[in-house]
């Protein structure tokens, strides 16, 4: 297992550390591409181990090339600060200033030549920004991500402060309830006692309340057993006959 960094620079320091020891290198990274590929030229090109296998590349350059290339400095030469190297990519030669890291595919005095900073400078900054914006994004993502925890946490609170006051308010209607049946109860036992039948005359006037069979002198437990119906057999009318009978009897005695 390697020791951290700072660790095995204070054991190098004090000759304690061994060749085992020694920390891995961090491989760092090559924006500059593959030297045989003829793409690396390309900002949003990145060599790959298909490049590495497929693409050999120019070693020298073609002599009529070359040839024109001497003819083309004699008449434009290159300043103190430029330098010319050969790109076996492409087979060409491309100019690059030591002192401001510009390149050019033409001599820096000719008409036609574009200074501009080179592909792997390029890449660089392309990438770096782009690790940037993802960076940036997923510190956002978190911060949303935090949002929505911090959101479901106090709807939980709310929806446990609710559940509690909720419980409280079912149990007060409950018991509200429990206690107006029981007034109905109370009330309607009372109802149900003091009920008149609104065709008794004692509904009406000061008469106390009678009975179905009350005005008859006679004969006040006869009725009709033979009356079908519910009406009949619980309200117990006395038969015309037996009336009729009971009147013509008592008109003989007088």
């Amino acid at each position: 297992m390697p020791l951290p960094p700072a660790l095995a620079v204070r054991l190098s320091k004090r000759g304690i550390i061994t060749p085992k020891h020694k920390p891995e290198q961090v491989k760092k990274q090559d924006f500059k591409g593959l030297s045989t590929c003829p793409n690396k030229s390309n900002v949003y090109h990145e060599c790959n181990y298909w490049c590495e296998t497929h693409w050999k590349g120019v070693p020298t350059p073609d002599p009529k090339y070359v040839r024109n290339m001497q003819k083309l400095l004699a008449k434009f030469p290159l300043p103190n600060n430029w330098t010319e190297i050969f790109d076996k990519g492409v087979g060409r030669y491309y100019y690059w200033n030591m002192e401001n890291d510009l390149v050019s595919w033409l001599p820096p005095k000719h008409p036609k030549s574009i200074k501009c900073q080179s592909a792997a400078k390029l890449r660089e900054n392309r990438l770096k920004m782009k690790e940037r914006e993802g960076r940036l994004e997923r510190e956002k993502e978190n911060e949303r991500e935090k949002e929505r925890d911090r959101e479901k946490d106090s709807d939980d609170e709310d929806r446990s402060h609710r559940g509690k006051h909720s419980d409280r308010r079912d149990r007060d209607r409950d018991r509200d309830d429990r206690r107006h049946r029981r007034e109905d109860r109370h009330r309607g036992k009372k109802s149900r006692k003091d009920d008149i039948d609104p065709m008794d005359p004692a509904a009406y006037s000061d008469i106390p309340q009678g009975t179905w069979s009350d005005g008859l002198e006679v004969n006040k437990t006869r009725a009709d057993n033979t009356a079908s119906g519910v009406l009949y057999q619980q309200r117990p009318y006395p038969a015309p006959g037996e009336v009729l009978a009971a009147n013509k009897e008592k008109s003989k005695k007088k």
